[in-house]
């Protein structure tokens, strides 16, 4: 593992929680700031690695193996699949002008997923289904109602009539593409995790306490061809050597 050089000044250098912290320098390191004392990181560090899973979350990024595969022989990794984690431990008290309360959470973690191109591929589209559908219908419904003959019987009607169909059909698309994309998960649920909650290293931190960061109702997950490797999270074995 890399280690940052020695630095005489702070308690934690050259020790497991300067390596747990992995900031890579001391430049980009946070102790202190906070007004925490190195006994109080110490202990936030030890309480932060007692929630952790059993084996660590290094191992999901490590493998060479796709870790969204359930059954062998499993994909190679061509990326990973990020999914920010929080727990309310340790307690921190936020001060807004006059008004104290306890933060949301205490410890936000990266979990990176090493995933193959085919589930990477899955996950996209179990997550673009209810989108392209009605983007799709509403294209067709656009260029049926704008043929003459059909959008003129249409006007005689009712002036309102096209706008009617075309918004229903839209409505339609939507209906169809979240049931799409249900059918579509769980039939990739055979063969692979294709509800990252469903994880079994997700399951036992949710077990722990900890909760997925989501802007949106539905838990997703963001792709990349890096890993992030800087911070709490992100730290490997000391060994270094990735696992197949």
């Amino acid at each position: 593992m890399e280690r940052r050089p020695n630095n005489p000044k702070c308690p934690l250098s050259d020790t497991r929680y300067c390596d747990l912290l992995n900031m890579g320098t001391c430049e980009r390191c946070t102790i202190g700031g906070a007004g925490d004392t190195p006994e109080q990181v110490m202990a936030d560090l030890d309480l932060y690695e007692s929630l952790l899973p059993e084996g660590g979350v290094a191992q999901l990024f490590l493998s060479r193996q796709c870790q969204f595969c359930k059954s062998e022989p499993k994909g190679e990794r061509e990326g990973y699949a990020i999914l920010d984690m929080a727990h309310p431990e340790p307690k921190r008290i936020q001060r807004k002008l006059f008004i104290k309360r306890v933060a949301p959470f205490g410890t936000m973690i990266p979990l990176q997923f090493s995933i193959c191109r085919h589930c990477r591929r899955k996950l996209l589209l179990i997550e673009y289904l209810p989108i392209l559908v009605p983007l799709a219908l509403a294209m067709v419904g656009l260029g049926l109602l704008s043929i003459p003959a059909v959008n003129d019987a249409l006007v005689l009607r009712a002036n309102w009539l096209p706008f009617a169909i075309w918004a229903a059909m839209v409505a339609l698309g939507v209906v169809i593409g979240r049931l799409a994309s249900k059918s579509r998960q769980k039939s990739a649920s055979r063969t692979m995790y294709a509800d990252v909650l469903q994880h079994p290293v997700v399951r036992e931190m949710l077990d722990k306490g900890w909760f997925p960061i989501s802007r949106e109702s539905r838990v997703k997950v963001v792709f990349s061809k890096s890993r992030r490797v800087r911070g709490l999270g992100t730290a490997i074995r000391s060994s270094g050597e990735e696992t197949h």
